[in-house]
C-alpha cells in the first residue's frame, strides 16, 4: 500500500524522461523571473523545480545565481535537471513536510507546481525558515485561475480543490508566517509573491 506521496513521487518519475520544456515555457518562466526581480548573484530556491524549465530562463536571461537549489518530489526529474544543469545543486524532498536549508536564500519560488500542494502552511512555513531577512516568496503559475480551470475541464480533470487557492488564503498565511508586501496578480499568468521585513 503506498502512500499518497509516494504515488505523485512515481507519477512524475513516469514522467520525467518525456518532460521537456518548449520555448513558450521558457518564456514564460523567463517573465516569472523577470518579476521575481532576481538578479546574478542571488540565491534562489526552486521548490517543485521538475525538469528545470527555471534553469533554462536563468541562463537564456544570462542570470547567474550565487546558489541555486533545486527541490522537487521525484529524483527521476532532478536527474534530468541535473544532466541539462549540471552545476545545480539539487535535492529530493518534499516541500509539504519540515524543510531546513537555514535563512539561506533571497528568493524562493514555487512555479507552476502550486495546484500540487495541499498542506498551504507547511509551505508558507517551509519558505520562511529558507529566507534571508528581506527575502521573497512567491508562487507563480503560467495559466491564470481561469485559464487552469478551463485547461483542467478540457482535459477532463477535476480537482478535489481548488487549484490555485482563494487570494484571501494565501495572503493570510503569508501574514500568518511574517510575511509583508503581498502582490496578487492574476491578468496574463497568476502571481502571488510576499517578502519578509528586513530586520
Amino acid at each position: 500500500m503506498h502512500s499518497h506521496k509516494e504515488t505523485a513521487a512515481e507519477q512524475f518519475d513516469s514522467l520525467a524522461a518525456d518532460w521537456s520544456n518548449s520555448g513558450l515555457d521558457i518564456a514564460l518562466a523567463q517573465k516569472v523571473v523577470r518579476m521575481l526581480g532576481l538578479e546574478s548573484g542571488n540565491s534562489l530556491l526552486d521548490v517543485a523545480s521538475g525538469t528545470g524549465v527555471v534553469p533554462a530562463a536563468l541562463k537564456s536571461l544570462g542570470i547567474l545565481p550565487g546558489r541555486y537549489l533545486a527541490v522537487d518530489i521525484s529524483s527521476a526529474m532532478l536527474a534530468v535537471l541535473r544532466r541539462n544543469y549540471p552545476e545545480a545543486e539539487t535535492k529530493a524532498a518534499d516541500f509539504e513536510e519540515p524543510f531546513d536549508e537555514g535563512h539561506a536564500f533571497d528568493f524562493v519560488l514555487l512555479y507552476n507546481s502550486i495546484p500540487h500542494f495541499t498542506r498551504l502552511d507547511m509551505l508558507f512555513a517551509n519558505a520562511a525558515s529558507c529566507l534571508k531577512s528581506g527575502g521573497t516568496f512567491m508562487i507563480a503559475h503560467s495559466r491564470t485561475r481561469q485559464g487552469l480551470r478551463e485547461h483542467q475541464a478540457r482535459i477532463g480533470y477535476r480537482p478535489a480543490h481548488d487549484p490555485i487557492p482563494a487570494d484571501s488564503i494565501l495572503a493570510e498565511l503569508a501574514v500568518r508566517y511574517g510575511f509583508q508586501q503581498i502582490i496578487i496578480q492574476d491578468e496574463e499568468l497568476f502571481r502571488f509573491s510576499c517578502s519578509l521585513p528586513v530586520l
